[in-house]
């Protein structure tokens, strides 16, 4: 199923959720960074640090406006990319990103460089026009393109295990992307969180569900 986001909806969703990840980790200690988190295999400054890079990458499709035609929209993105960098072994990548994580000398520095990006996306979220966005060889609408990233700091911000919300707008979309890729409603008990868990591969998924099992979780 196809899933199309508005320009003014994807910006807001994106700006909160970014707001909301810098407050989950500034209501961490250095000590609690370096804590697991819900993506295994990392801790939550691993969950930090490749959020970091994702920002910086991210500025880079905000300023790669391009005259042509969509290739992807908020829910086929994920689809493609599974299909794109998809393995039958997450170890190396696991390890990668520890070895990444290691650059840093403690997790101050890195909340630090976090902060300073964080400033700098946010000002390119606001600035984003109509145009369609290119990025990983992808052509976006840039609701679409703001969308995906709200639904990525969705995910991480539920690994870092924090006291602080993810904001309800990237939440419903996450759950929006989930919906689309599986092709079918998620049950309705499920809250926004619950069904971002589940989708994205961080809980269970539950018995009972017939053939949208099977297609769960949808997000890697």
């Amino acid at each position: 199923m196809a899933l199309t986001v508005e320009l003014d909806v994807g910006r807001a969703a994106c700006a909160e959720s970014i707001e909301a990840f810098l407050r989950a980790v500034d209501g961490l200690s250095e000590y609690e960074l370096l804590d697991g988190s819900r993506c295994h295999g990392w801790s939550r400054l691993d969950v930090v640090v490749h959020v970091l890079a994702g920002w910086q990458e991210m500025l880079g499709g905000l300023v790669s406006p391009v005259d042509a035609e969509p290739s992807v929209d908020a829910a086929s993105y994920w689809s493609a990319f599974a299909a794109q960098f998809a393995t039958d072994d997450p170890v190396p990548e696991v390890m990668s990103q520890q070895r990444r994580t290691a650059a840093f000398a403690r997790p101050s520095d890195a909340t630090a460089q976090l902060r300073e990006v964080g400033a700098v996306t946010l000002r390119g979220v606001a600035a984003v026009q109509g145009s369609p966005l290119l990025w990983q060889g992808h052509v976006f609408t840039p609701g679409d393109y703001l969308a995906v990233w709200a639904v990525e700091h969705a995910v991480h911000h539920l690994d870092l295990i924090s006291q602080e919300p993810p904001p309800p707008g990237a939440l419903g979309l996450a759950r929006a992307t989930i919906e689309a890729i599986a092709g079918e409603p998620l049950p309705a008990a499920w809250t926004d969180e619950e069904a971002t868990l589940i989708g994205a591969g961080r809980a269970p998924v539950p018995h009972g569900l017939g053939g949208l099992r099977l297609r769960l979780p949808a997000l890697g």
